[in-house]
């Protein structure tokens, strides 16, 4: 009897020792694995939209202006006057090389449903297809395919400060300024 307890008590010992080694192995090889490299964003300078971002999709504004100008009508192009107060945020991403990711981030002087209203004409009128919209009372998104590219645009009241006015988060998928 003895000796079948140390056979178990060796078994025992075997399936621990293997069941570590095992263990141990596939902790180095995962350790070991290439990792997918991060995609880093590239940011545009203070108050200017990053290059390959398609200066027309910021109705009513030069994008390159700094935000103490941005917001007059007198600097305004095209569009409705005074929808860009200012950018706050731009970056792009490049996944491939014909494949990349431009966004502008801004501030609007103009109401949600003014700037809604406005998007919505643009894309209708510039040939994109809409694929999704949203028209809520704290958020209004509009998502449009046009050949290879994607647009999509977020509008939210400026909150929390409770000031008229939205932020607008645009986003253009494709080439640079297709």
């Amino acid at each position: 009897m003895n000796d079948r307890k140390a056979l178990w008590v060796w078994v025992g010992i075997a399936v621990v020792v293997i069941a570590a080694v095992w263990g141990g192995v596939s902790w180095m090889l995962r350790s070991s694995a290439p990792k997918p490299a991060m995609i880093a964003p590239v940011h545009a300078p203070a108050g200017q939209v990053v290059a390959g971002f398609p200066q027309g999709l910021i109705l009513g504004a030069s994008a390159s202006t700094s935000p103490a100008s941005a917001g007059s009508a007198s600097g305004s192009s095209g569009g409705s006057p005074g929808i860009l107060a200012g950018i706050t945020n731009s970056y792009s991403i490049h996944y491939s090389s014909s494949t990349n990711q431009y966004t502008a981030e801004w501030v609007s002087p103009s109401s949600t449903a003014a700037l809604y209203a406005a998007y919505t004409a643009y894309v209708t009128k510039s040939g994109w297809t809409i694929t999704k919209q949203a028209d809520y009372p704290t958020l209004k998104e509009i998502f449009a395919t046009q050949a290879s590219a994607s647009f999509g645009i977020i509008i939210t009241p400026q909150a929390p400060s409770g000031n008229a006015g939205a932020k607008v988060i645009a986003t253009y998928v494709g080439t640079a300024g297709q």
